[in-house]
């Protein structure tokens, strides 16, 4: 399920043509295992309870790190 998630996301996020950082949002019909995309968000915050903060720490990026990334990647464009 983790996979076809990531695959559902990585795919709605290349339809939109987002650049950088971006957050799909999807939702799981626990009767069906339909996953739906709820909406994808191009600006996700960055405070301390956000998700993007968190799911970066979760993989192993420290917020200073996060936010290099996202510097670098918006000096591509």
């Amino acid at each position: 399920m983790t996979e076809r998630a990531q695959e559902l996301a990585l795919q709605t996020y290349r339809l939109l043509g987002c650049h950088g950082v971006a957050r799909v949002d999807l939702m799981l019909e626990e009767t069906t295992g339909e996953l739906t995309v709820l909406e994808t968000n191009v600006v996700p915050g960055l405070t301390e309870t956000s998700l993007l903060p968190l799911a970066a720490d979760a993989a192993g990026v420290g917020f200073d790190e996060l936010i290099e990334r996202i510097l670098s990647s918006a000096l591509t464009r």
